[in-house]
């Protein structure tokens, strides 16, 4: 197999829970759910097609396979990371210099002050400004490596950040269900054969939102193994266009097709989703002079 982004993003998770010696524990390094970190250690063991640990009642522990798995992913991310840091030492430092790192779509969220917080720090100083966009956990990984200096990022009203994470709130976002209007799901306003049409559908979410809805909603999800990606909103969205899903969408981000008649909302007042959005940053890190400034723009906020 040829190794892709996602595959990276997989192995670096099957490091943390063998590390960390189990999911439980592993949950306080990579900042996600059990059930998240579960879903994404099947998902690589269908990619390899091996079986890598021994999980239930007895504990955990690796596969023979699952060891050798973890060595050559240890060896391969060393390399991967000192090749980074030697790429890092060609460009150079300067102290006006902010590296950001962001998930996807959030820029059409007009609660978002990111694009304004950068503009009133550039019209201090002439300043360059880096904005990569990563998901929730290569975030995490780029902080960690030093190649960012913040990332925006969001977790579930109940989520919790690693214990080396310093985060600062900034504002919700939420999210709720849309399908097309010929879809089964558009036209039912009967509660219970709603939920039961739900119950049956596919469902299409952001990779790390698992049964979001809680236990009353069975998310049929996709995965990363699949032919069609939904490992960001975008891709969401073009099946759920397509009519074959419904979709758990940003409603800042659908409201196009919304207003075009393309898209309706699932049951709005019972569905909805709210991710909490933080600026973070590493607490051991000393950011630069700039760097700094932006952080203290974006707000101090606190949730309602």
């Amino acid at each position: 197999m040829k190794l892709s982004d996602i595959d990276l993003r997989l192995l670096r998770v099957f490091k943390a829970v063998a590390e960390s010696g189990g999911f439980v524990k592993a949950q306080a390094v990579l900042g996600i759910s059990q059930p998240a970190i579960s879903s994404h250690i099947a998902n690589l063991e269908r990619r390899l097609n091996v079986r890598l640990c021994h999980r239930g009642p007895k504990g955990f522990s690796l596969t023979f396979q699952g060891q050798q798995v973890l060595d050559e992913t240890n060896r391969m991310l060393d390399h991967l990371d000192s090749f980074a840091d030697r790429l890092n030492e060609i460009g150079g430092k300067t102290q006006r210099l902010i590296r950001i790192g962001v998930v996807d779509s959030l820029v059409t969220d007009p609660a978002n002050p990111l694009a304004a917080a950068v503009r009133r720090v550039c019209a201090r100083g002439k300043t360059t400004v880096r904005i990569g966009v990563y998901d929730y956990l290569d975030c995490l990984t780029e902080l960690r490596a030093g190649r960012l200096d913040m990332a925006i990022v969001g977790v579930g009203t109940d989520g919790r950040f690693p214990e080396d994470i310093e985060m600062k709130y900034i504002y919700d976002e939420f999210s709720g269900l849309f399908c097309t209007p010929d879809h089964p799901c558009g036209n039912e306003s009967d509660p219970e054969k709603l939920t039961d049409l739900l119950m049956k559908a596919e469902i299409s979410a952001h990779s790390f939102i698992t049964n979001p809805m809680g236990g009353g909603l069975d998310m049929q999800l996709l995965d990363e193994a699949a032919d069609i990606s939904q490992g960001n909103v975008e891709s969401t969205v073009y099946l759920t266009l397509a009519g074959t899903h419904v979709g758990l969408i940003p409603k800042h981000y659908v409201n196009q097709w919304v207003d075009s008649g393309d898209l309706v909302a699932v049951a709005p007042s019972t569905y909805q989703v709210v991710s909490r959005f933080n600026a973070v940053r590493m607490k051991s890190a000393a950011l630069s002079d700039s760097a700094q400034q932006l952080w203290d723009e974006l707000g101090h906020g606190t949730p309602a």
